[in-house]
């Protein structure tokens, strides 16, 4: 998967995680609590994720790669 794509993945899952944050309905896709929960083992607060991730370091991270790359490939 090219790292456009990852980082385009990981910028749809801060996006979704804002949604949620604010009440409204997700886009289709993965969002960061998940993807850091799947990733890390850690389950983190959206104010927590939103505030400790971008999408940069998101594609960076091998754990968290896996798991969006995963993502991109069932969509």
């Amino acid at each position: 998967m090219q790292e456009r794509a990852i980082v385009s993945l990981a910028t749809d899952a801060r996006i979704n995680e804002r949604l949620i944050a604010r009440g409204m309905e997700p886009m289709r896709g993965p969002c960061l609590a998940d993807v850091l929960h799947e990733a890390t083992g850690k389950r983190l607060t959206s104010r927590e994720a939103l505030r400790d991730w971008s999408p940069e370091r998101l594609a960076r991270d091998p754990r968290t790669r896996q798991v969006i790359q995963r993502y991109g490939a069932s969509v």
